[in-house]
């Protein structure tokens, strides 16, 4: 592979570090940048949802041994419907057996821990540089690749000739830290409700990470309140053993939309990747899985080249997007689906959404299709 190649890197979080640490692997030499300082992209109160497909890539890289600590796996998963009082609990023995003996479902990993695990990789790396916006200003490099990493509403993304497809929920979510007594150890609960699916992360036996999703102008009344209110209104609708005792944490909001950015096909050196390239409902957490599934077509393309040319490099997007093409539309009609059956209360639709809960409790079968879909995705065999 060469080494004399120069790739920028534009949007320094959890999926730009992640592209940063695979291509550096390459002896590509990698300049990575961010309007933010590093503390600040550290500091962000987020939470995910890791998935088996998500390990696999991160064991590839490295990185998994270096971020267990800080992961906290749950074994059960409880998905209700509000409006029909539905439920059912997936467990570890609904895996498929090669991930079986892992028992687990998935892993809950807050924000910090996992961007201070992958700047402690950058610094470790000779051919990653990192500088601000501000710092960058001056050099005279010239890139022979450049990949966009700056989230789904960036000013930079605004301004590129790239066709960009949205579909707005009018929804957003409220995301905070609470304390917690009486739950069922190490379980996660995704609840559907007329105005939008609720889910509870936890962090440890005390502490869940809360993601509700509701109308946007109900979002900023409950932004707006008191935490005890908050608190009050919460309560009602979490499962009758799960007793929250208070607010941990600051509460944060952000929108949700299902969107898709397509280039129109040149031979410039460009692409996006992660939220810069797709969106999706946060429903079934799936969004920052799929975008370091990006990462890793990204590796593999030049991975497996024996040198990398300016004719390589020409044809990379269009790989790039193909191969991502399969995994990206299935999760968009998977999760927009979800959202269509499950976040209302029409009449029409209770006949189909109480059968689903039917089929999920009598045949093992949909349950392992099911719950095997969303922790190891399509793409999971493919990953070496």
């Amino acid at each position: 592979m060469n080494n004399y190649l120069n790739f920028k890197i534009v949007g320094c979080g959890p999926s730009g570090l992640l592209l940063a640490i695979s291509l550096s692997k390459l002896n590509f030499n990698i300049y990575i940048t961010d309007l933010l300082t590093r503390e600040k992209l550290i500091n962000k109160d987020k939470t995910y949802a890791i998935t088996h497909s998500t390990k696999k890539i991160l064991s590839k890289f490295n990185l998994w041994d270096k971020l267990f600590s800080y992961l906290y796996k749950f074994d059960s998963l409880s998905i209700s419907d509000n409006v029909t009082s539905d439920f059912t609990i997936l467990t570890t023995s609904d895996l498929d057996k090669d991930i079986r003996s892992l028992d687990t479902i998935g892993w809950v990993v807050k924000h910090s821990d996992l961007m201070n695990v992958f700047f402690d990789e950058v610094n470790k790396k000779d051919n990653i540089f990192f500088k601000s916006t501000i710092d960058s200003s001056s050099d005279d490099i010239k890139f022979d690749y450049k990949f966009i990493s700056t989230g789904a509403n960036s000013y930079y993304k605004k301004n590129q000739n790239f066709l960009d497809f949205k579909k707005s929920y009018n929804q957003s979510c409220l995301t905070f830290e609470v304390l917690v007594r009486g739950n069922v150890p190490r379980r996660a609960y995704e609840i559907f409700r007329k105005e939008g699916p609720l889910a509870l992360l936890p962090l440890d036996a005390d502490r869940y990470q809360i993601i509700w999703t509701a109308t946007t102008s109900k979002s900023i009344d409950r932004l707006n309140s008191s935490k005890s209110f908050l608190l009050d209104n919460l309560s009602t609708i979490v499962p009758e053993n799960f007793k929250i005792d208070q607010i941990n944490s600051d509460i944060n909001i952000f929108p949700v939309s299902l969107s898709l950015c397509m280039p129109i096909f040149n031979f410039s050196k460009e692409v996006f990747v992660g939220d810069s390239f797709h969106t999706f409902h946060p429903v079934g957490g799936q969004g920052l899985n799929t975008c370091w599934r990006d990462v890793n077509v990204i590796y593999d393309i030049f991975n497996r080249d024996i040198s990398t040319s300016s004719k390589s490099l020409n044809i990379f997007k269009y790989k790039y997007y193909l191969i991502r093409s399969f995994d990206i539309f299935s999760t968009i009609v998977v999760t927009d689906s979800l959202i269509k059956f499950f976040a209302n209360n029409k009449l029409l639709l209770l006949p189909l959404r109480k059968f689903s809960f039917i089929l999920l409790n009598r045949f093992n079968l949909i349950r392992r299709i099911i719950l095997n879909h969303m922790t190891k995705s399509l793409i999971y065999s493919s990953i070496k």
